[in-house]
């Protein structure tokens, strides 16, 4: 009859005492050293799993238990009975260095692929669930915000207004799967020249962006590239890809309401162009198809960026690898080279 050396608590007191467990033939375990012998099932005491060589806790059915730190026979009397297999090859995984190690590489290349593929795809499910509704709710309480910490009204003449108007009307109507547009104008000191795209199809364009362009074209390159972002789903897919609980609520529940709760983050995320490289590049290639597709030199574009760039000052402060979007430079250079004589051979 095997035995092991243990303290005894009996789940009332705070007093404890050595013991020794005996493991019987038929099915039973004895606990002496109490005066009276305790005499329990094993199949009614629950041992704790072992982690590495801390000690290990049996508990009994009438509220005391039993401290040990042998382990190895407690694994060697439970796997005669046919438990304790899983706990086994856990303490062997746990107790090898390149075990360890193997299980860190993993847990990091899992972390990684989940940020990295399962979030955005997630994400993406989602935004493209989401009725009109929800759409229209996020763009008008996130212009609201925005208009209250932000913008003032246009000082554009109503006839420019109503011209750039039109214009995003005719473009809205030769493009599929895009929904109903709005074009919205307002001023900014602090913003400067820049152009925003809500989820509810609404964009934004700044006083200063529309006086600093110098042919219409360049205007039109800008709707265009607001409307990959929309028709895309960016502003969206954006906030639901940093915001993993709504995300999840979502997802799991079939919940799409609570993405309303984000309307408050939509300015910030606008504001400090947290669109993914992958998002800005996306929006860009629409914005290179729909303008050749009408036959509208690419340089226009290029010209814009160059010039918005130049505007905010010093370009290159930050490091592209350190970006959250393409460099301007690279953006502009995609255009000049589709834009050559030479692409289209």
């Amino acid at each position: 009859m095997r035995h092991i050396a243990a303290t005894f608590y009996d789940g009332k007191t705070a007093h404890k005492k050595d013991v020794r467990l005996y493991f019987e033939g038929t099915g039973h375990m004895r606990v002496v050293g109490l005066g009276t012998d305790l005499v329990y099932p094993l199949s009614a005491v629950r041992i704790t799993s072992r982690v590495g060589n801390t000690p290990r806790s049996l508990y009994f059915p009438d509220g005391g238990k039993c401290e040990t730190l042998e382990n190895d026979t407690i694994d060697a009397i439970l796997q005669r009975q046919g438990k304790g297999q899983w706990q086994s090859m856990l303490h062997t995984l746990e107790s090898r260095l390149g075990y360890v190690f193997l299980a860190l590489v993993l847990t990091v290349v899992g972390g990684w692929g989940l940020v990295k593929y399962g979030i955005p795809a997630l994400a993406t499910r989602v935004a493209y669930a989401v009725p009109a509704s929800v759409d229209v709710a996020l763009g008008r309480e996130g212009l609201e915000i925005l208009d209250q910490v932000l913008f003032s009204p246009s000082a554009l003449d109503d006839q420019r207004q109503t011209h750039l108007r039109l214009q995003l009307a005719d473009m809205a109507g030769e493009i599929d799967e895009v929904q109903s547009l709005r074009l919205e104008f307002r001023k900014s000191e602090r913003v400067g020249p820049n152009a925003f795209a809500l989820p509810s199809g609404i964009i934004v364009l700044t006083d200063k962006l529309v006086l600093l362009a110098e042919h219409p074209n360049e205007l039109t390159s800008v709707l265009a590239h607001e409307i990959g972002h929309i028709r895309h789903r960016h502003a969206l897919r954006s906030l639901l890809q940093n915001s993993a609980v709504v995300l999840l609520i979502a997802s799991v529940t079939g919940d799409v309401t609570s993405i309303t709760a984000l309307s408050a983050a939509l300015p910030t995320m606008l504001l400090e162009a947290q669109y993914s490289r992958a998002f800005e590049t996306e929006a860009d290639q629409f914005a290179l198809q729909y303008l050749q597709e009408h036959n509208i030199p690419l340089t226009h574009f290029a010209d814009m960026l160059t010039r918005m760039e130049n505007y905010k000052g010093t370009p290159g402060q930050v490091p592209d690898y350190l970006a959250t979007h393409p460099a301007t430079s690279q953006r502009v250079k995609m255009f000049q080279d589709k834009n050559s004589p030479d692409s289209g051979k």
